[in-house]
């Protein structure tokens, strides 16, 4: 543990540029979230409305207006680019580690913060998330921030930190609606009743003053958007992508009850280890019920595994399920996995889990390309033509030397595996983020970049057939037509189904084709 706080503040800035910045403005939009977030946005302008998001000349009620705006003010000023685009999650992923940093500070030690901190900014899924054009890095801060609130008001009983959290709640449910109220409001009810102090729960959940910041933040454009859209909007937001996404599967994202939990060792990645640690020591974290016996540490641990569970077996419950879902919970095992970081000692099982991902990300490309011919659809394997071409001496290189080194730290005792963790989260979430992620990013929709981008200087309507990726339309800077082909239409497509289409190829790569219909 480097013991100097600029040291501390130094890795972590680090930490949080490799996460979260490094690539933004280079990697091309990915599909289909990405994409969509986006196109509403670009749309806000052409159309000079601001409060209706539309997609594609249709109403976006899947999320509320916050993310689009905070994406409107960053193209003004810095244009429509993904670094534009994707600044508004950097920003918000920044303040989230620096929030658990200050957090933990106050409620444990500098040490702990700076482990909380790390495993924030260098873990595999909220480092992937936490720079997406999408609203989740933005709702995650909100939860935090709300749930912190929660937490010290528990801890001081000052009223303060309720008015905060009904503020961070107001904001997030002006990103992404009804999640933003329900998380920190029923942790904090368990948390509460589980200590005995239910009757102080609701004292802050009837505080007034609170009620009204709350109203005063979010309720003004939900009020204008039903005056304007009317039923279409409550059908849309609040039955289709609340009721609906809750109670069945949608667009084919569906899994079983252990879809999260088996999720979660991959999620936080490098510190797969540390999540068998806190899972050893659960019942003792959470039982015994004591009620005013607790420290503030002891405290803290049966809080964020209460936080933890709670999103954990709300979304398992959940018809539809996306990875990125567990992220409003992680917050709350990160917390436990920061207190049992310092005693860290197992070097094998929690350097193996990086070995092996490491070794899997050496024989990918080899793997590859053995099993390039039996890769179907035939798109897919179209878009891995020209995979060989990242795989060189940046790729392999760095790999090979992150492995040799965390190989040999487990035989040489002169550096403690707490130590050892440090370099090691940086080199995993370097490998990532400025590695795997760009090339994937390339491989994905790099195609489709380029062919927005040739359609963008040629005339004519643009839409696409048989598939749906609508940063198609943010990098032609058209706003796609849909139905079918007509004559005189650009439309993109893929390899596979063009055949199909009376229309001449102005492009083709990796499986996508850019066709003029004659």
């Amino acid at each position: 543990m480097p013991q100097s706080r600029y040291i501390q503040f130094f890795i972590l800035a680090l930490a949080v540029f490799i996460g979260f910045y490094g690539y933004i403005g280079t990697m091309p939009l990915f599909d289909l979230d990405e994409g969509a977030f986006t196109t509403a946005t670009r749309e806000m302008f052409l159309r000079h409305d601001f409060i209706t998001p539309y997609l594609n000349s249709v109403p976006r009620f899947d999320k509320p207006i916050l993310i689009y705006w905070l994406q409107a003010a960053s193209a003004t000023i810095f244009g429509f680019n993904e670094f534009a685009f994707r600044l508004p999650s950097a920003l918000a992923s920044t303040a989230w580690v620096f929030l658990i940093y200050r957090f933990v500070a106050l409620v444990t030690d500098s040490e702990k913060a700076f482990y909380a901190a790390l495993i924030a900014a260098t873990s595999l899924m909220p480092t992937i998330v936490g720079k997406a054009a999408i609203a989740d890095a933005i709702l995650m801060l909100f939860i935090t921030m709300a749930t912190f609130a929660i937490f010290r008001h528990w801890q001081t009983g000052r009223a303060v930190y309720i008015r905060w959290a009904y503020v961070a709640m107001a904001l997030g449910f002006l990103t992404k609606g009804p999640v933003a109220v329900v998380i920190p409001g029923a942790v904090s009810l368990l948390f509460y009743l589980s200590t005995g102090r239910w009757g102080l729960w609701w004292r802050a959940v009837m505080d007034w003053r609170g009620i009204v910041l709350f109203l005063v933040l979010a309720m003004p454009w939900y009020v204008v958007e039903y005056l304007r859209e009317g039923q279409a909007f409550i059908n849309g937001f609040f039955l289709k992508n609340n009721v609906d996404r809750f109670s069945a599967p949608m667009e084919g994202h569906s899994g079983g009850f252990l879809f999260y939990p088996l999720v979660t060792f991959v999620a936080l990645m490098p510190f797969t280890g540390l999540v068998f640690v806190a899972l050893r020591n659960i019942f003792t974290d959470v039982l015994p019920f004591r009620l005013n016996t607790l420290s503030d540490e002891a405290a803290l641990k049966r809080f964020g595994w209460i936080w933890f569970l709670f999103v954990l077996i709300l979304f398992s419950l959940s018809g539809t399920k996306l990875p990125h879902y567990l992220n409003y919970g992680l917050v709350g095992l990160i917390l436990i996995l920061a207190l049992y970081f310092p005693k860290i000692s197992n070097r094998w099982l929690h350097l193996m889990p990086v070995w092996i991902f490491f070794v899997l990300l050496l024989i990918l490309p080899t793997l590859l390309n053995i099993l390039i011919d039996k890769i179907n659809p035939l798109y897919v394997r179209a878009m891995l033509a020209e995979r060989n071409t990242y795989f060189g001496l940046s790729w392999y290189l760095p790999l090979s030397l992150f492995l040799f080194l965390s190989i040999s730290a487990a035989f040489f005792r002169r550096y403690s595996l707490v130590f050892i963790m440090v370099p090691l989260a940086l080199s995993f979430s370097w490998m990532i983020n400025s590695r795997l992620l760009p090339i994937v990013a390339d491989l994905q929709q790099g195609p489709i970049k380029a062919a927005g981008l040739l359609a963008r200087g040629l005339p004519g309507p643009a839409l696409m057939y048989h598939m749906n990726t609508p940063s198609f339309g943010v990098y032609a800077g058209k706003i796609l037509r849909r139905g079918q082909p007509e004559s005189g239409d650009l439309v993109l497509t893929r390899s596979n189904d063009a055949p199909s289409l009376n229309a001449q190829a102005l492009f083709e790569q990796g499986g996508v084709v850019l066709l003029r219909m004659r």
